[in-house]
């Protein structure tokens, strides 16, 4: 594995844990939506308008699973 591979993978689990220590204090959509308020600010700020306009596509398409309440992160 990649040295940036694998500092994706800690810096999601990292932020994950943090995402499910929130969702017991506050609703899961309020978490979400803070977590994807952040994200677009930040892609928002680092992309041009163009490539912004790709990445939010590439969401759009994108398929992901649901977590189970009891997963355990790294």
């Amino acid at each position: 594995m990649s040295d940036e591979k694998k500092d994706l993978e800690k810096i999601y689990n990292q932020i994950f844990r943090d995402a499910i220590i929130y969702e017991k204090q506050y609703p899961i959509q309020m978490v979400a939506a803070t977590y994807m308020a952040i994200a677009m600010r930040l892609y928002k700020t680092h992309l041009t308008d163009d490539e912004y306009k790709k990445m939010i596509q590439t969401v759009i398409d994108s398929e992901v699973k649901p977590y189970t309440p009891d997963r355990k992160t790294n």
